[in-house]
């Protein structure tokens, strides 16, 4: 029975991984997919599984813990799965929103929440169950915990790696989401199978049926409907619902393409001889009639600067409008890197006049890689890159709503591209612009693009509008031509376009309109408060989250406000201050010492003891999911979006994670057994002890001469979180400082890595040996696994939400880590309180 359990645990793990990206990416196709919905669907998700865990895992004890009532979580698991997909293809219908429209905080909230509700409450309760169940197979309860805890760690690795190299390449989402369900539906039936033969076996030759009818008839509904799962996976059925499901998804227009790549979802709305083509639900590109205006700008007003163009490098957006007006010059070569292949085979499969052109060019030279990635490469000498440089390098990315955007806005970038630009060359971005009122946001995004942009750049030009761009060059033409002069110069070339004509140059380019520009950003152009975006202070991410909050939730903006004002201390006082409070009331509280007279043990009373191992849990669950975000991001900053790579991290947290979780497991069932307990007391005390069974009630009470044992590697391993962020910090500016040296910079990879491993082993080995000091003294587990397991998915929730959206936009990532060092400073204070020596 423990195998079949074992494997139970390792399908929990596996699906509960694949079903929350799987999830994730559908409901980013339905919301805009900034750092906020992220936070937001993957925070509900683990609150729910704290409630499950915390909550309905106070039921495993009251069903004395039996296999079935593992095995009908995994059958509800199966159920909902399905349902739970098709409703968050159905999302838009529950907001009220179409394709395409961006949507607010609170719709995104509640409508996230109702849809994973059924499957993370299951999610939680399965731990809570698992952990009950396997219990009543062994002897000592902490360690089947531990066990629970690093089977599911070790099917999450599976689950992730699977998902991200087999599932998302080969199978679309309903088929996956069969495939989960058949394992559990088989997994069930194993158990249940088991059980019937287990009664059987215990009970008379004729057993009485009522003992043994529930058990079968429940196998036989979960073989029913393992075959009809399995049936349906393999019939042409399953591929006609899935496109169903996906026009549900995309309901009111002509969906005519849908696919998923290892970087997002791809799909293409026709209307007419008309086709959008759609990123993780956002457009992107239409053909072959584009957004004229914006694309006639980015291009050709940069090129007046440049008086004889040959080259020009394109960081993404090329393709449906820019490639063609590039090719419209006499360059000699255009680069354009587009991270996902995914989209250029799109494009390719739905032909306008207007792709061909560009995708036929000869000059155009397109590389599937992450743009600053590429221009790392370039820099280097490791790829191909012009000796004269670039003449025009165009950034055609959103505004910084994410991490992953705000790589190219940053200080750090700048200075890379300027490496590659030529005497005269421009670097063109863009920023969401007005031409009547700006905002406190659009003059926060604004000013931090000029700002950014002045410390890579001596020269700084915004052409203010609807959209602002901001030309940057190590040129001063860009500043002291005159606009006649410009004007002259784009007659001469003489191009053909639909919009941009010499009136519309002067008017762009005009004195009185940068006037009224400068005037509403409040700046000067040598003046005002400097708020520079950097790799480790990513503040453009703040400021790009405030001005897409303020379109959809506008009445959340003092909130964003004062965020803004928030620093190191603000944050850290009231952690440290809460901390002592804690101390000094369980100090005030506490009475009596031990009975054992080898050991000096200090007994808090009440909930002041009980609740230091909850808080603990939960820091430590925080400090897991913060390293976890830094070190991905980190990575994301020197490396680009190479998502294999971060799929290696996040596997690299896990692996540590279950390794550290198995050895305590397995050194605390060795302390817990009779032998290796008399020896742990007898080197450890100087206590010389009998391991025969006449000794095993004397060994009882020694047992709990341990306390101080647990309770100073509980310290131990506080002071290693402690010590582990104080260090990270300094080892990544370390890193950062020589990034430059190509040796250095390829061996980061691997110090990332280990890292990130280091930060899961320190996590991993912290949970079992908590269960083991909450479970003391009890004969049931009475929910301690779901509590605890409840506190640490408590942690990781905040974790997701405040340090992507708040802690590191707001103070970086080298003070986030000293806030972390903070807060596991504070939860090593309370330890200190259950230390021998309080």
């Amino acid at each position: 029975m423990k195998r079949i359990l074992s494997f139970g645990f390792l399908l929990m793990g596996f699906s509960f991984t694949v079903t929350q990206g799987l999830l994730i990416r559908e409901l980013l196709v339905a919301f805009f997919g900034n750092e906020l919905s992220i936070g937001l669907i993957l925070g509900n998700w683990l609150i729910l599984e704290a409630v499950g865990s915390g909550l309905l895992g106070k039921l495993a004890d009251r069903w004395q813990g039996k296999a079935s009532s593992f095995a009908a979580l995994q059958v509800l698991f199966a159920l909902f799965l399905p349902l739970c997909l098709y409703a968050a293809y159905t999302s838009r219908n529950l907001v009220g929103a179409i394709p395409g429209e961006g949507v607010g905080l609170i719709p995104i909230f509640y409508s996230s929440f109702l849809i994973l509700t059924p499957l993370a409450l299951v999610d939680g309760a399965m731990f809570a169950f698992g952990c009950r169940a396997y219990a009543t197979l062994t002897s000592d309860k902490a360690p089947a915990i531990g066990w629970v805890y690093v089977s599911e760690a070790l099917g999450a690795i599976a689950g992730g790696i699977v998902f991200t190299y087999l599932f998302i390449p080969f199978l679309y989402s309903l088929q996956i989401v069969l495939l989960l369900s058949g394992l559990n539906l088989l997994s069930a039936a194993l158990t249940l199978a088991f059980q019937t033969s287990k009664v059987s076996k215990t009970l008379e030759v004729s057993p009485p049926k009522r003992k043994r009818l529930p058990l079968t008839l429940s196998l036989i509904v979960v073989l029913v409907l393992l075959t009809a799962n399995l049936g349906f996976l393999l019939s042409p059925q399953a591929e006609k619902v899935q496109r169903w499901a996906t026009s549900q998804q995309w309901a009111g227009h002509n969906l005519v393409y849908s696919e998923n790549s290892v970087y997002g979802n791809v799909a293409v709305v026709q209307r007419e001889a008309q086709y959008t083509f759609y990123a993780d639900g956002i457009p992107i590109l239409t053909a072959p009639v584009p957004d004229v205006a914006l694309i006639e700008e980015i291009v050709h007003l940069p090129m007046l600067f440049i008086p004889q163009p040959r080259r020009a490098l394109v960081l993404s957006g090329g393709v449906g409008g820019v490639l063609r007006e590039l090719a419209k010059y006499p360059l000699k070569q255009i680069d354009y890197a587009e991270l996902d292949p995914l989209l250029i085979e799109a494009v390719l499969k739905f032909p306008t006049p207007l792709t061909l052109s560009e995708l036929s060019d000869p000059r155009v030279r397109v590389e599937h890689v992450d743009g600053r990635l590429l221009v790392r490469r370039k820099k280097w000498g490791i790829a191909p890159q012009p000796k004269e440089g670039y003449d025009l390098v165009i950034v055609n990315l959103p505004y910084p709503s994410t991490l992953q955007l705000n790589r190219f806005y940053t200080v750090e970038f700048f200075q890379m591209v300027r490496g590659l630009l030529a005497e005269e060359g421009i670097l063109v971005i863009s920023c969401p612009g007005t031409l009547t009122y700006m905002s406190d946001e659009l003059r926060h995004l604004n000013a931090m693009a000029y700002h950014t942009l002045q410390e890579a750049f001596p020269y700084v030009r915004p052409v203010p509008g609807d959209v602002t761009l901001w030309l940057a060059s190590p040129s001063d033409e860009l500043l002291t031509v005159p606009v006649e002069v410009l004007v002259e110069r784009w007659e001469e070339r003489g191009l053909e376009t639909q919009l941009l004509t010499a009136p519309h140059i002067r008017l762009k380019l005009g004195q009185m309109r940068l006037n009224w520009f400068w005037t509403s950003l409040g700046e000067e152009e040598d003046g005002g408060k400097a708020m520079i975006n950097r790799d480790l202070h990513p503040v453009g991410l703040f400021y790009g989250l405030s001005y897409w909050n303020a379109l959809f939730s506008p009445h959340l903006a003092r909130v964003f406000a004062f965020t803004g004002r928030l620093n190191l201390w603000t944050l850290s006082l009231p952690i440290i201050g809460c901390a002592l409070l804690f101390l000094t009331v369980a100090k005030l509280t506490a009475k009596g010492r031990g009975a054992c007279p080898e050991l000096v043990l200090s007994k808090v009373e009440g909930r002041s003891r009980r609740a230091i191992v909850p808080v603990v849990i939960a820091t430590t669950g925080f400090s897991g999911m913060t390293a976890d975000l830094i070190i991905v991001f980190a990575f994301q900053t020197l490396y680009g979006y190479v998502y294999h790579w971060i799929g290696l991290l996040i596997t690299a947290f896990m692996a540590g994670l279950s390794l550290g979780g198995l050895l305590m497991t397995r050194r605390l069932a060795e302390i817990g057994s009779s032998k290796s307990g008399a020896r742990h007391l007898q080197s450890s005390f100087g206590t010389r002890i009998s391991t025969g069974n006449e000794s095993s009630k004397l060994l009882q009470p020694l047992r709990k001469c341990l306390a101080p044992y647990e309770r100073s590697t509980l310290l131990k391993l506080e002071l290693a979180i402690v010590l582990y962020w104080v260090l990270l910090p300094i080892a990544l500016s370390t890193l950062y400082s020589r990034v430059t040296h190509p040796l250095v910079f390829t061996s980061i990879q691997g110090i990332l890595l280990l890292l990130n491993a280091l930060a899961g082993f320190l996590v991993g080995s912290q949970f079992p040996l908590a269960n083991r000091m909450w479970l003391k003294g009890k004969e049931d587990l009475r929910g301690a696994a779901g509590v605890l397991y409840a506190c640490d998915l408590v942690g990781a929730f905040l974790g997701s939400i405040v340090v992507s959206v708040v802690l590191i936009p707001v103070l970086g990532i080298l003070e986030t880590c000293l806030l972390a060092a903070t807060l596991k400073l504070g939860s090593l204070l309370l330890v200190i309180v259950l230390s021998p020596h309080s």
